[in-house]
């Protein structure tokens, strides 16, 4: 019998690597400027660390092992919550597509000169559409193909850019020595201090989302107790100085005055050919056409991937059974439309109704925080809670500190995430789309009505008669299938495989199929 090979610590880092490289969040990171480290640094210690730690102890947990997010609140507060933890995960990615798009129709818009595509509401629309429906019906054969694809996405159109932009920015300020951001820390401490808005650290918070789809695979690492701290200390740090540099690096040529959410990484790359090496300028075209090709197989990645974790809901009957369903190439096409429904009502409303603007991206970025963050202070629930239980079954990793340490981590994580919720409800000083009141009605009422769906589903759910022929099998995936060039919060745990069912023999009629470990709420 041969056992699973342990990955050692590069090995479980370049498992969630992938999340330093978001590019598209510079822009909003230059908004801050100097002050962006700052955010980075707090957003790292006070929410990313505890998030890492409590959901890799949750994970490791003897029967949570299979079901993901869904197993680890449920096996605590219950089938309900354990439903609107996943579903929430799932929902924040329908969201998370419009500013992913957006950033690809602002790159598009520089390239072709054409402003109108990124200014026109309809217009730009009617291209998002064409995007995502292209992408969504390209899904539909099977992730196969594409999961070849975003390898070399990844590598030309998000690695490759971003570092030409750290490049370039090195260059412009060892020749120039200027900048458009105030680099006098007294005076951006004062700023701080006098003028500081909660709402300024939602792109902070999304910057480190993600991880704990990585926490899953920790028992496949090494010595997990000692390595994982370790790794998660090593990764913000990573994080903290790639996503600093390339904030700064757009602040340093695009004064916030001039900048553009979706087009802030294409419009510094610009600025700094021009300025540092004339001759050649055309690269601009060539650096944005190849961060369209990485944000495409991004996007690509994710459109099937986080769907499938809402099967794991299928052993309590909650979802509709007519959902559940996968065609040959193992892809759940009915929940696929009814995602690319959500998305296509959600972009109408943020591209036309309120512009699709900056305005519009932020308020994209604050509901898919909003949304995610519901996950998570799930999460730090379950996890406070379950330090209480007795006789708590065995675990392969505990948050170091004894019941006092884990208390305090948990903490911490629980009240950040609140307070980023609450700043999700507030606008930030360059939001000019609609008055502040009307904005925190939308935000509010956003979150009530998706509450309350969430919960009607699941009651109705519950109600109806268990079914157990659907027509796949799932499994959670194995580390070695999991694809590190997809950012964490794209990816998904669960495997599904399709199953014909035979009409002619009654023998070969499908079941349901769950590990052992999977137990039903009652």
């Amino acid at each position: 019998m041969t056992t699973n090979k342990k990955m050692n610590f590069w090995g479980f880092f370049t498992l969630t690597a992938a999340m330093l490289m978001s590019a598209d969040e510079y822009p909003a990171f230059a908004q801050s400027g100097l002050l962006a480290v700052v955010c980075l640094f707090l957003a790292g210690l006070i929410w990313f660390l505890p998030v890492a730690l409590c959901a890799a102890e949750l994970a490791t947990i003897d029967g949570n092992n299979e079901g993901g997010v869904y197993t680890w609140v449920k096996n605590v507060l219950g089938a309900r919550w354990g439903f609107v933890a996943v579903f929430f995960q799932w929902l924040q990615i329908t969201v998370n597509f419009i500013t992913m798009i957006y950033f690809i129709i602002g790159s598009l818009s520089y390239v072709l000169k054409w402003d109108a595509l990124n200014t026109n509401p309809w217009l730009k629309w009617l291209c998002f559409l064409l995007i995502y429906w292209g992408m969504t019906a390209w899904q539909l054969g099977g992730v196969s193909n594409t999961e070849k694809i975003v390898n070399i996405s990844f590598t030309i159109g998000i690695v490759f850019p971003s570092l030409v932009l750290l490049v370039l920015g090195l260059i412009y300020l060892l020749g120039s020595g200027q900048v458009a951001f105030n680099t006098n820390w007294a005076s951006n401490w004062q700023t701080l201090t006098q003028h500081f808005s909660i709402a300024t650290i939602v792109p902070y918070i999304l910057a480190f989302t993600g991880i704990e789809a990585s926490a899953a695979y920790i028992t496949d690492l090494k010595n997990p107790r000692k390595n994982y701290p370790l790794e998660l200390l090593t990764l913000v740090i990573f994080a903290i100085v790639f996503d600093s540099l390339g904030g700064l690096s757009v602040a340093a040529v695009v004064p916030v005055a001039n900048l553009t959410l979706n087009q802030g990484v294409i419009q510094a790359v610009g600025q700094m050919f021009a300025r540092t090496i004339p001759l050649l300028h055309w690269g601009v075209n060539v650096i944005g056409l190849l961060m369209v090709l990485g944000m495409v197989g991004e996007i690509s990645s994710w459109i099937i991937g986080p769907v499938k974790s809402l099967f794991v809901t299928a052993e309590d009957g909650i979802l509709p059974h007519y959902f559940l369903h996968v065609n040959r190439h193992d892809v759940p096409v009915r929940l696929i439309l009814v995602q690319g429904l959500i998305v296509s009502v959600i972009s109408f409303l943020l591209t036309v109704v309120f512009g699709g603007n900056n305005g519009a991206y932020q308020m994209a970025m604050s509901l898919t925080v909003m949304l995610y963050l519901v996950t998570y202070i799930l999460i730090f629930v379950a996890y406070l809670r379950q330090i209480k239980q007795k006789n708590k079954p065995e675990r392969t990793f505990k948050v170091p500190g004894g019941k006092i340490g884990q208390t305090l981590v948990a903490t911490i994580g629980l009240i950040s995430s609140l307070i980023v919720v609450g700043s999700t409800f507030i606008p930030g000083s360059n939001f000019k789309a609609i008055s502040k009141l009307s904005y925190l009605l939308i935000m509010i009422a956003f979150l009530v009505v998706i509450l309350a769906i969430t919960l009607l589903i699941y009651r109705l759910g519950t109600q109806r008669p268990k079914k157990t022929d659907y027509n796949w099998k799932i499994r959670h995936r194995k580390v070695e299938d999991v694809q590190r060039t997809v950012f964490p919060q794209g990816r998904y745990q669960h495997e599904l495989k399709y199953i014909e069912k035979s009409l002619d023999d009654e023998k070969q009629k499908v079941t349901h199929y769950f590990s052992p470990s999977s137990k039903r709420d009652e």
